[in-house]
This record gives structure tokens, C-alpha cells and sequence, in this order.
């Protein structure tokens, strides 16, 4: 693999049938280490020095094929070690090897720190549930994890026979196929649908619910909207001086997460 660490033309890399296991799986790991991180220093000092010609800074390796490779868990979670720090890579196909819950969920929690992995193949591999993978995609602990999901996966190929799960599955990936801005958006909205209330426990100023209450009705369902107006505690209403929610200025209707 050290050959291929000053690689700036090569950007497909089939391995798939090799045998590779979890040692060849550390070296390819640290491969994509070693360009996530050249691509982020090309980045900076392309920014220091103004240089917007300098075109390695997108160069590398954006397809990586590793079917059939016996990697299992522990190969797995060296290849997502990986992808925490590099941005770079597009595709990742890791089909036929052995994969259980153990190295999916390490692969979906890593998934929640790449901006950049839109197309990951799964198929033929031990784990059972999609449970870790709809939680990258949509963590709903806090309101913090949701705008930390992966809002960039846009198509995970899997077998059949996850009726339920690939339904909700499938249901996150098309709203992260509208873009990552607006999947955050629709994501928060969504939470912010099932208890508005969630917000003001947190200490957000009541005088924010109108500009809240607009993001929901441009995200969210319209039922949606009168459910949380329906459900709003009424001591909310009394944080505002004169008693009503339209008496704020304008610098209080910034929302950070939106």
C-alpha cells in the first residue's frame, strides 16, 4: 500500500477475491489515513496561499472495492477507523465478508464523522439488524445527535428480507439525497415534530417558537405543526415580557442547528 500513498491519478481500486483479511485490511486502512489527511493539508495551504489551481488536493482514491476478502469485524473496524478522517472517498463496497453486528455498528459510528461516503455495499454479510445504520443516519438520543448524524450517505446496498427496517432505511437515505444542508434541516424538523418541548428544556427563549414553528412548516408535515402548537406547555408563553410571541427582535430568531 505504500506505493499508493502519493498517489494523485489512481481513483478506483478493485481488491475485491484477494483474500486480504484483517492484516491487509490495517494496511489499506492506513492508506486511506494517509490521504485523508494529504488532502486536508493540501486544502489548508491552498487556502493559505490563495492557489486555487491546485487540483491533487481532490486527487485520490474515491472508489474501493473489498468483496470477498474475509475481513470480518475486526478488518471492518480498521476500514472505518479510516474513514473518520478521510474525505475523500466516494464509494465503498464491502459485499461477502462476514461482517456482524459488532463491526457494523463500529462502521455506522464512524459513518456520523465522514461528510463524503455516498455509496456503501453491504450485501452478503452475518449481521441481522439495520438498527446501527438507521441511527447514522438519524440519531435521535438529543437534538445535538440529530444534526450529527450523516446527512451524505445517499444509497446503502443490502440482501432482502429487512422489510420494516429497509423501509425506514430507505426513507432517511432519499431525504439525504435533497443535499446534507437540507437533509439536517428535515432531520431536525422531524425530531423537533415528535416534542417541540425538547427545545425549551434546553433553555431556548419561547420568543423563538415562530421561527421555529416556520422551519416545521417548510420541513415538516403540516399535522405535524398543529401536534407540536397543540402540545406546547402553556408556561412557554409566559417567558415572553408582554405575553405574546410576536414581540421579538430579530436578533433572537437565529436557530444554530437550522
Amino acid at each position: 500500500m505504500r506505493s499508493l500513498e502519493g498517489n494523485t491519478h489512481l481513483s478506483a481500486l478493485d481488491l475485491s477475491s484477494n483474500r486480504i483479511e484483517t492484516a491487509g485490511a490495517l494496511s489499506i486502512a492506513s492508506l486511506l489515513i494517509y490521504q485523508g489527511r494529504s488532502n486536508c493539508c493540501n486544502n489548508i495551504m491552498s487556502v493559505i496561499t490563495n492557489n486555487t489551481t491546485i487540483s491533487s488536493s481532490s486527487r485520490g482514491i474515491k472508489t474501493l472495492i473489498l468483496g470477498d476478502n474475509n475481513l470480518h469485524d475486526d478488518g471492518v473496524n480498521a476500514i472505518a477507523y479510516a474513514l473518520e478522517t478521510n474525505q475523500l472517498l466516494e464509494s465503498l463496497m464491502l459485499d461477502d465478508n462476514c461482517i456482524g453486528a459488532r463491526g457494523l455498528t463500529v462502521l455506522a459510528n464512524s459513518l456520523r464523522k465522514n461528510y463524503k461516503l455516498e455509496r456503501l455495499h453491504l450485501k452478503h454479510n452475518s449481521f441481522q439488524s439495520l438498527a446501527p445504520l438507521i441511527a447514522c443516519l438519524f440519531n435521535k438520543s438529543s437534538l445535538d445527535d440529530v444534526v450529527e448524524s450523516n446527512h451524505s450517505l445517499k444509497h446503502i446496498f443490502l440482501d432482502c428480507g429487512y422489510s420494516y427496517e429497509s423501509s425506514e432505511l430507505e426513507a432517511l437515505l432519499k431525504i439525504n439525497r435533497l443535499g446534507r444542508m437540507e437533509a439536517r434541516r428535515t432531520k431536525v424538523a422531524l425530531y423537533l415534530e415528535e416534542d417541540l418541548g425538547r427545545l425549551f428544556e434546553m433553555g431556548m427563549d419561547a420568543r423563538l417558537c415562530p421561527e421555529v414553528l416556520g422551519i416545521l412548516a417548510r420541513s415538516g408535515s403540516l399535522n405535524g405543526v398543529f401536534g407540536v402548537v397543540k402540545n406546547l406547555p402553556w408556561a412557554l408563553f409566559t417567558q415572553c415580557d408582554d405575553g405574546g410571541l410576536d414581540l421579538c427582535d430579530e436578533d433572537c430568531m437565529e436557530v444554530e442547528y437550522l
